[in-house]
């Protein structure tokens, strides 16, 4: 399969490409996110993506870039995930905890309710410039927490540099009663939007001998 180059330096959304056998190589984004800080979460994580792609894309065309534009890489897939608790007036957007305590009251505000997490994507044709972007929601719900459980998943270490102070893919799961969407939408590169985007741009999956 043609390499993809991933605006991202997220290890979540490197194990996706990595378990769907997608070659790809991976380029961080130069930009400014809290300029769209104004926008609706869905609308937001959009914009971000599209942004993304679009940094990513105008670093390798400087001069001295480390992956000129060649037909082996035409292809950049950006990405931007939310995590929000409430809607209307009452939405609240919840980062990354930065410390132990941040961590704890996001948790202490996600248990026992119900919260969404919106993945955008975008998919940017470096030949053409025609670029393409979707948003996936997930709507997940997590159990009553106890204060050691708290403790307990706190110490684990997971909830750095995550969202909303967790990962679905870790002893998150454990807690999690309900879940509305997609797994890869909360781990940040929804798999059916990513498939759909890519082969509406003509990306050839070649599956594995015998399948």
């Amino acid at each position: 399969m043609e390499r993809l180059i991933l605006a991202s330096s997220s290890p979540r959304r490197k194990e996706i490409l990595d378990a769907l056998s997608i070659p790809f190589i991976s380029f961080s984004p130069d930009l400014d996110e809290s300029f769209y800080d104004t926008l609706e979460p869905e609308f937001r994580v959009q914009a971000l993506a599209e942004a993304k792609a679009l940094a990513v894309s105008a670093t390798l065309l400087t001069e001295g870039a480390p992956y000129p534009l060649n037909p082996q890489l035409r292809f950049i897939i950006a990405a931007d995930t939310l995590v929000v608790l409430g809607s209307g007036s009452r939405t609240r957007v919840i980062g990354k905890p930065s410390t132990v305590d941040e961590a704890r009251a996001m948790l202490g505000m996600l248990e026992d309710r119900i919260h969404r997490v919106y993945s955008g994507i975008c998919l940017l044709n470096r030949e053409t410039g025609k670029r393409e972007s979707v948003v996936a929601c997930t709507r997940l719900r997590f159990a009553h927490m106890t204060e050691q459980e708290i403790e307990s998943y706190l110490a684990s270490g997971e909830w750095v540099g995550a969202a909303g102070a967790y990962r679905i893919q870790g002893q998150a799961s454990y807690y999690i009663e309900s879940i509305h969407g997609s797994w890869s939408c909360v781990m940040g590169l929804p798999i059916r939007e990513l498939y759909g985007i890519l082969s509406r741009a003509g990306y050839e999956f070649t599956l594995a001998d015998g399948v």
